[in-house]
């Protein structure tokens, strides 16, 4: 994936990993580019690691699917852990950025010590507890989410304010004040500020 990242124009989110066999890993990964999707497709398929990596069109510019690796340093670290991935996103530096959970600092420091044993390349930005408040709630998320895959964020738009009120059983005002909420506590982390 570092090498797509550094040779084209694309945002990979990769939403829980989980091993595959003794060295492997298998997520669900959403791609999205301006550039030509199919050869960035066609070149995750072609990596010999790569058992089998099928996707689902979303759009002319994004796709989401599994990717299966049998071998692969990080995905042995995370076995070896007792750590588990939450997500990762692709960052403009050219990098993926994990986030993950773990019973305890330490155990998310043991998964620092076995990337590095596995020669990635880490640097831990951040650790903090199960009440951060610049995560999603449940409802944020799901109201976000099927804002977004439904066109919401599209101009014009495939469905209105109005619509997602009805959805949602809820008013207008109050799917409006969820958006913009969840839109706050995004941005916050995105840009690694404290949410308000």
């Amino acid at each position: 994936m570092i090498q797509l990242l550094q040779n084209y124009n694309v945002d990979i989110r990769v939403f829980g990993c989980i091993p595959y066999q003794s060295r492997g890993g298998r997520g669900l990964v959403r791609l999205s580019s301006n550039e030509k999707l199919d050869v960035i497709l066609n070149k995750i398929r072609e990596r010999k690691e790569v058992v089998r990596a099928s996707f689902s069109r979303e759009s002319d510019q994004a796709v989401m699917g599994e990717v299966i690796i049998d071998r692969c340093a990080a995905c042995m670290a995370l076995k070896q852990s007792d750590c588990f991935m939450v997500s990762a996103k692709s960052r403009r530096e050219g990098c993926l950025e994990w986030m993950v959970a773990g019973e305890s600092n330490n155990a998310i420091h043991d998964l620092v010590y076995l990337l590095g044993k596995y020669k990635c390349e880490v640097q831990l930005i951040r650790i903090s507890g199960s009440s951060d408040a610049s995560a999603l709630t449940m409802r944020q998320e799901e109201i976000l989410h099927f804002a977004y895959s439904n066109g919401y964020y599209e101009y014009p738009r495939r469905i209105s304010l109005r619509d997602l009120s009805r959805i949602f059983e809820v008013s207008p005002s109050t799917i409006s004040e969820i958006l913009r909420a969840g839109h706050r506590r995004i941005f916050s982390e995105y840009f690694g500020l404290p949410s308000l």
